[in-house]
């Protein structure tokens, strides 16, 4: 139980940091809809920096994170944003949470 209290605090304050962001477009906010629910479990939340940058944020189990950001590429490709010049960072949110660290886990350039 207080673990589930941690994590749902952790969330809230990391939700936080994710959500001061500026939307580029209704496309835009549909792939970080898309990261935000449940057809993607391992993301817990997400955000365009840029029209060129998606930061995926995660809890860190230790597996490397590079191919979950090719498969957010894909993603990002089907749902009709050209891909070309987009980066995909995925974060530990984590310790974006505890220590406000953006930490990369995990990165891919979309192509």
């Amino acid at each position: 139980m207080k673990k589930q209290l941690i994590v749902l605090l952790l969330l809230s304050i990391a939700t936080t940091c994710f959500a001061l962001t500026e939307s580029f477009g209704p496309e835009y906010d549909e792939i970080t809809t898309f990261f935000q629910g449940e057809d993607e479990p391992d993301a817990l939340d997400a955000m365009w920096d840029s029209k060129s940058l998606l930061k995926i944020g995660v809890f860190d189990n230790g597996k490397g994170y590079d191919s979950y950001a090719q498969h957010a590429c894909e993603i990002i490709r089907d749902k009709g944003i050209q891909v070309e010049n987009v980066t995909v960072q995925v974060i530990d949110i984590k310790k974006l949470a505890h220590f406000e660290e953006w930490v990369v886990l995990g990165n891919a350039q979309c192509q």
